[in-house]
């Protein structure tokens, strides 16, 4: 198979379609489209549209976008037994901790973000904004403005 077998007409198009679908998880292509933010836009619109269909509403934390190229499913599952590793050497910490001490906070490995999950965080904050504001001019407060200084 050949991309010129496409232009050419001896394949339709849909089976690239397909064929770009059926690449791996960790695969370059992959992590490309999840750090796509025009892609990532179109997603969340189309989650915010069903959500709204079904009376539901579209959350997530601030979180920072990190390709997900070589994350694979040996990957993950790595990361999720280092994490269960630290949580048990935690574990083993606090109960020889003598009285008074606090545990350390545990260190667990960062995973890959996608554009979808950021996109998600930013309208997520926008709209929480926006209802503070309908709140606060609700009980007779101005919005806050930010100071410009000279």
């Amino acid at each position: 198979m050949d991309l010129l077998d496409f232009f050419r007409g001896h394949l339709p198009w849909s089976k690239l379609g397909r064929f770009l679908k059926q690449l791996p998880a960790g695969s370059r292509y992959q992590a490309d489209i999840e750090m796509d933010f025009d892609v990532a836009e179109r997603r969340f619109a189309e989650e915010r549209e069903a959500a709204e269909k079904a009376g539901d509403t579209v959350e997530s934390p601030k979180l920072e976008p990190s390709s997900s190229a070589g994350h694979d499913l040996q990957v993950q599952m790595l990361m999720m037994i280092a994490d269960y590793i630290q949580q048990l050497q935690l574990t083993l910490i606090g109960v020889n901790l003598p009285e008074g001490k606090t545990l350390p906070k545990p260190q667990y490995i960062p995973r890959p973000v996608p554009a979808i999950e950021v996109v998600r965080a930013r309208h997520t904050a926008a709209d929480d904004d926006a209802q503070v504001d309908v709140a606060l001019a609700e009980m007779g407060f101005a919005p806050a403005t930010p100071e410009v200084t000279p």
